[in-house]
C-alpha cells in the first residue's frame, strides 16, 4: 500500500511538471511580440480633442 501511495505521487508530481511546460509553451507561442509588429497596444486614453 505504501508503495501505491509513492508511486501516485511521483506520478502527480511528474504529470504537474509537463502540464505546467505545456502552459508556458502555449503562453509562449500565444504571446505577441509589439517590439516587431506594426500593431502598436494602447497604453492611454485618448484625449477628447483627438475625438472632436
Amino acid at each position: 500500500m505504501f508503495t501505491l501511495i509513492v508511486l501516485g505521487l511521483i506520478a502527480w508530481f511528474v504529470y504537474r511538471h509537463f502540464a505546467q511546460k505545456k502552459r508556458n509553451a502555449n503562453r509562449q507561442n500565444w504571446r505577441v511580440d509589439y517590439r516587431h509588429s506594426e500593431i502598436k497596444p494602447v497604453t492611454r486614453r485618448l484625449p477628447w480633442k483627438d475625438i472632436a
